[in-house]
């Protein structure tokens, strides 16, 4: 199944996102919307993409805990709260 829309446009803006951040994180997509977070390769979540909602899973959670009504929102909340929080984990370590 190809990719949606949506799933491409959040991979693209997540990829230029990353590339400015240089903490490591990177997204990349297995299958037709789902957008995977990665951090150093290590699993950090996954997004959903369908009819222009964006929802977001947390690696080790069973269902999305967080939901986004547009591709900005999405990236704003991977950058400020996914990335912020693997950082946390590994200052912890």
């Amino acid at each position: 199944m190809p990719r949606s829309r949506e799933e491409e446009l959040l991979l693209t803006e997540l990829r230029a996102a990353f590339a400015a951040d240089r903490r490591g994180f990177t997204a990349q997509s297995e299958r037709a919307s789902e957008v995977l977070i990665l951090s150093r390769g290590h699993f950090r979540g996954i997004w959903r993409c369908s009819d222009g909602q964006y929802s977001f899973t947390p690696g080790g959670y069973g269902v999305a805990t967080y939901g986004a009504a547009s591709v900005e929102e999405a990236v704003h909340y991977t950058l400020e709260h996914v990335c912020r929080d693997a950082r946390e984990s590994r200052a912890s370590v």
